[in-house]
């Protein structure tokens, strides 16, 4: 039931979409920001009175700025980036019935090659081609035939400045760059309207040698524009409740700031609809998965990466890119190889690629990707990323900076260790659960690592984690709403 509001209390929550509206647009897989701002709004759904929770999103096309109460939409909408893609924007792409192919939905040549290569091998019978994908010929035409079972939502949008009233909640959980969002915002405040800004951290400014182009320049802007139309900040851990304090200090700015950490848990469960790579095929419904679950649970992965969960691996997960250190890490790799470590498992960075990876990227040529020790997996899906958690020895954080550090808490929900990087956020995710590091030194990341991979330090630490409580995502939105409310009380 949604937790109750004060006697007579109706003011209306509205949570600003835009960013992920657009991000959907391309994209089949939430990153890091969407993912919690789609598990936030999801999650107080459980807590607001439905009557009172909004969406609201920057129409750019009209420049408009509309809302529509959550329930017309509810959560199924949110599901993956498809489905939003689809209720917001009424378009499903060409794979979006042929689960399988999905991973080339952003490739359409590589998705109409293979699909013709499938539509030809069924037609001649050639049922190897359809093993991989715990199918058979039949299902593959059968599937071919079927347009997915999707309904399109007529939604009721309107006006937000028509809906929202003085003393109503207007919650931005992405920043809003454009100029003419920020006057929506600046226009909703002067109309009474209490406004909150989440920050997830201040990397741009504290460490501008790891962005790209304009970023620095163009987030300082922002923030500095944010305060014109902000009642309260949020963010998401302590560390970067500090550093934006300081921000404010520097410009003589007065504005409440409230930290709320992000969760220490697994990745979502996906629907059916949308799985790619464990939907219960011909061939996995006769596997007895008592007996053989290892056999069942990666019977459809492509076979590389079948070979390497299926043997000793480290995990980095995370956007390929120099804030992430992604050269240092490969580089204490390769100091405990140069040491005669040469028993070492297999170094797996998953993410997709980002800014100034040059360093990273030159190393792995060179080494011929150091001599095999190292895997990199552009742009997994939920469904590989949970299977590289589950089965990996540990995992590695060991960035320059963060806001928070959502794969340690994945990992440790999980029930896995890591070494992380003593700087920023990090300690907060971590605690006593992982082992630290300096992220400047390649020495000491080596150390931390090498430490880890001794079985009794590892098994103290998971023991250590089987204990703790991790934090949930509905303690984070209590938390969330607690903060909201505030200036209520």
């Amino acid at each position: 039931m949604p937790e109750s509001s004060p006697v007579g209390d109706m003011r209306k929550f509205f949570f600003d979409v835009s960013g992920v509206v657009e991000y959907v647009i391309k994209n089949d897989r939430y990153s890091g920001i969407q993912r919690v701002v789609v598990t936030l709004i999801v999650q107080l759904a459980d807590l607001l009175d439905p009557e009172f929770l909004y969406l609201s999103w920057y129409e750019k096309a009209s420049g408009k700025y509309f809302c529509l109460k959550f329930s017309e939409i509810g959560k199924d909408a949110f599901a993956t980036p498809s489905s939003m893609r689809f209720a917001f924007h009424g378009s499903l792409t060409s794979s979006d019935h042929l689960p399988i192919l999905q991973k080339y939905r952003t490739k359409p040549a590589k998705y109409y090659a293979r699909r013709t290569l499938l539509d030809l091998a069924a037609s001649l019978g050639r049922e190897e081609y359809f093993r991989r994908y715990d199918m058979t010929s039949k299902s593959w035409r059968q599937m071919r035939r079927t347009k997915p079972k999707t309904t399109r939502l007529t939604l009721n949008t309107q006006l937000f400045e028509d809906i929202a009233s003085a003393k109503d909640h207007l919650i931005l959980l992405d920043g809003a760059w454009r100029p003419d969002q920020i006057r929506v915002f600046q226009k909703a405040r002067d109309a009474g309207l209490q406004a909150h800004s989440l920050v997830y951290d201040l990397i741009p400014i504290l460490t501008p040698m790891t962005c790209d182009g304009t970023a620095p320049g163009t987030f300082y802007d922002w923030l500095l524009s944010s305060t014109k139309y902000t009642d309260r900040y949020i963010t998401i851990s302590q560390s970067a409740r500090e550093d934006l304090q300081v921000f404010l200090k520097a410009h003589q700015v007065q504005i409440p700031v409230t930290a709320v950490p992000l969760a220490q848990a697994p990745l979502p469960a996906g629907p059916e609809y949308h799985t790619s790579q464990h939907h219960e095929g011909p061939l996995s419904a006769k596997i007895s998965v008592e007996t053989y679950p290892f056999l069942k649970e990666v019977l459809t992965l492509d076979p590389e990466l079948r070979y390497l969960v299926g043997g000793s691996y480290v995990l980095v997960v995370g956007t390929i890119e120099a804030r992430k250190n992604v050269w240092r890490i490969a580089m204490a790799w390769k100091t405990l190889l140069d040491k005669g470590h040469t028993d070492l498992p297999r170094l797996v960075f998953a993410g997709r690629p980002g800014w100034l990876r040059k360093d990273f990227q030159a190393l792995l040529d060179i080494t011929g990707n150091l001599y095999g020790y190292i895997r990199v997996i552009e742009g997994p899906s939920d469904e590989v990323l949970r299977l590289l958690y589950k089965h990996c020895s540990f995992t590695i954080m060991a960035s320059t900076y963060e806001g928070w550090g959502l794969p340690v808490g994945e990992a440790l929900a999980y029930g896995k260790t890591a070494v992380v990087a003593d700087n920023s956020s990090l300690p907060e995710v971590g605690g006593d659960l992982v082992e630290y590091c300096d992220a400047h030194s390649v020495e000491s990341i080596a150390g931390a690592v090498k430490r880890v991979l001794d079985p009794e330090r590892r098994a103290q630490l998971e023991a250590r984690i089987a204990t703790v409580d991790l934090r949930s995502w509905t303690d984070v939105t209590k938390d969330l709403l607690t903060a909201l409310r505030a200036k209520d009380s």
